[in-house]
């Protein structure tokens, strides 16, 4: 005889076991609520690349990039503030204050009339692929990279198909994207008026597919690369060459070595011969004139430039530099107040006469910090790795002749580039390397 055993939950398993289905409700509801942010994010960030990419077909002049660099300064200002940038891209983002504190510098000793509105446009137009490049790689951390390309899964596969398909129609049919020929082949224009715009849509269709939970995208990648090479321009040529050399190699290895180096250079000095003899060899070729005065005002203003809006840049051509009368420029086709075609037709040697030796130095170094900040991601794949080192080169080679990274067809190339090294899930805490309180956010 005794008392009659109680078989069921004590007191104080009911109460864990409440706390427990409310912790569990707690956890689905917050997870819903960072997949409804995160999808909100990604859909802002379409519409802002959308109106980049619409832009670039219309044509014309557009400050758009401009102000979208405001929003980016703003965006990093709140993540300094709230101690969320790792220590490498601060440095990075001191280098370029610093850099543009050494140009405005020079504005003042160069003495050199401009007035401030050109001044402060050429600031922002010179320095606002890398703000934005900054602000682009912290939006898209966590899962946000996830999120935004799986949207774009669908229309990426279908712009790198319709352009494969017509590139290879167009070496045997004009159909309206056919250019002049080189190296026996028809050269590919696609749907844009300008080949490097080509090259900056494929880009960030290349890093949604590679960013995404897409099946079978090596065979978009090969795609992609063969329609580009088509172009037969320098940039898309030099970037679907070098993707498909290190997709192939990075796997097999994990780290560049001597040889593919220097494989990599003399393949890029064959392919760009052309423009080496026409543009940079050439005494009387404006790319050429631009690096030796380039030069000339860096030795004579040292150690600082003569100022944004002075020599090289955009705002130099709108608001002719009173340098360019002293250069003989005016008497030049394609360098004269009435035809200014060639005045803004190259980048390193405005950053090296508008911002001087040291400043060139400092800028050319923030360049090589982020090709830096590809090799030190370890997280990074192998056609992430592929992807970053083959845009960042073709971009920095092809700013010898062109002003892309001071273009919106640059901006939304180093947007691709921020999408891919920008880690999602758990990797990201490699991303934001010392950084503290990130548990939680997005």
């Amino acid at each position: 005889m005794g008392f009659e055993q109680h078989c069921g939950p004590s007191g104080g398993d009911l109460l864990r076991m409440m706390n427990n289905v409310s912790s569990q409700t707690n956890q689905f509801g917050y997870a819903n609520k960072l997949n409804v942010q995160r999808s909100l994010k990604s859909l802002f960030a379409i519409l802002i690349i959308g109106t980049l990419i619409f832009l670039e077909l219309a044509g014309g002049r557009s400050y758009f990039d401009e102000f979208l660099s405001f929003g980016a300064i703003a965006y990093l200002l709140y993540l300094a503030v709230s101690d969320e940038l790792s220590r490498y891209d601060s440095v990075s983002l001191f280098i370029l204050v610093l850099v543009v504190f050494l140009g405005l510098c020079s504005n003042v000793t160069s003495g050199i009339s401009r007035s401030i509105s050109s001044v402060a446009i050429d600031l922002i137009a010179e320095t606002k692929i890398l703000w934005v490049y900054f602000a682009a790689k912290y939006y898209f951390r966590g899962k946000t990279a996830l999120s935004f390309s799986n949207m774009l899964v669908p229309a990426s596969k279908i712009y790198i198909v319709m352009a494969f398909i017509c590139s290879l129609i167009s070496q045997f049919v004009n159909i309206g994207m056919t250019e002049s020929e080189r190296y026996g082949l028809q050269g590919f224009s696609f749907i844009f008026p300008f080949s490097f715009q080509f090259l900056a849509v494929s880009l960030l269709a290349i890093a949604t597919l590679i960013t995404s939970e897409a099946k079978n995208r090596q065979r978009y990648y090969v795609l992609a690369s063969i329609s580009l090479m088509l172009a037969t321009k320098s940039s898309p040529l030099l970037f679907g060459l070098m993707f498909l050399i290190l997709l192939f190699y990075f796997y097999r290895y994990e780290r560049l070595n001597i040889f593919v180096i220097a494989l990599l250079f003399f393949g890029i000095i064959a392919v760009g011969s052309y423009q080496i003899q026409t543009y940079l060899m050439n005494v009387n070729a404006p790319r050429y004139l631009f690096f030796l005065h380039g030069a000339e005002l860096a030795s004579q203003h040292f150690p600082f430039g003569t100022g944004f809006a002075t020599f090289g840049s955009d705002q130099a051509a709108r608001s002719y530099s009173p340098l360019y009368f002293q250069f003989g420029f005016s008497r030049l086709f394609g360098l004269n107040p009435e035809d200014g075609s060639f005045l803004s037709d190259t980048f390193w040697p405005m950053a090296l006469g508008q911002f001087g030796w040291i400043g060139f130095a400092l800028f050319v170094g923030l360049f090589v910090r982020i090709f830096l900040s590809f090799k030190n991601n370890r997280g990074v794949q192998a056609e992430s790795k592929a992807f970053l080192y083959s845009a960042l080169l073709a971009y920095i080679i092809h700013a010898i002749g062109s002003a892309i990274l001071s273009s919106s067809a640059g901006m939304i190339g180093f947007i691709a580039m921020a999408l891919v090294n920008s880690p999602t899930g758990e990797s990201r805490k490699g991303l934001l390397n010392n950084r503290k309180n990130c548990h939680g956010k997005i």
